[in-house]
């Protein structure tokens, strides 16, 4: 393949695939022709490689721009919901940990854990959990605002808190 331009890296076959990536099939292949000729060939030629330029962009990036777009708009729910799932497994861990120990503690004085302290740890772990859904969901969407503002609300916090 004959090369036109060595420091521009144009093919008579088009751009090759390490600027562009891969030529798409529904794609026409930007040709640059070498037997063009009069004021305005070389015009039309980076006219045509412009605008295959631009038409990759539109087939592989836009599409990937624009769902990381509304991804960020609608606040990536799948995350969230896995973060808040984490939170609220994690409390629930917890409280279960705590409850075994103080099955234990009872037990090494020969008593039973009685329906106060089971109530009074029932009502505890609900609370618990309720406040670590809460706040993994405030702080999911306020990542989310940082994301979308460029971190500008952070650094805002961090002066006014000074």
């Amino acid at each position: 393949m004959a090369e036109l331009g060595t420091g521009l890296g144009l093919t008579f076959q088009g751009v090759p695939p390490s600027i562009f990536g891969a030529v798409q099939p529904n794609m026409p292949t930007p040709f640059v022709d070498p037997t063009a000729t009069g004021d305005f060939a070389a015009q039309e030629t980076l006219a045509r490689l412009y605008e295959a330029e631009f038409q990759d962009y539109l087939t592989r990036f836009f599409p990937v721009e624009q769902r990381l777009i509304s991804e960020m708009q609608e606040g990536f729910p799948e995350q969230q919901q896995a973060e808040i799932n984490r939170a609220q497994s994690v409390a629930a861990r917890t409280f279960a940990n705590l409850r075994g120990q103080e099955q234990r503690r009872q037990a090494g004085y020969g008593m039973n854990v009685g329906s106060t302290t089971n109530n009074a740890l029932d009502r505890t772990e609900t609370s618990s959990i309720v406040a670590a859904r809460n706040f993994a969901r405030m702080r999911a969407d306020e990542r989310r605002m940082q994301i979308l503002s460029g971190g500008l609300g952070s650094i805002t916090q961090q002066r006014s808190a000074v």
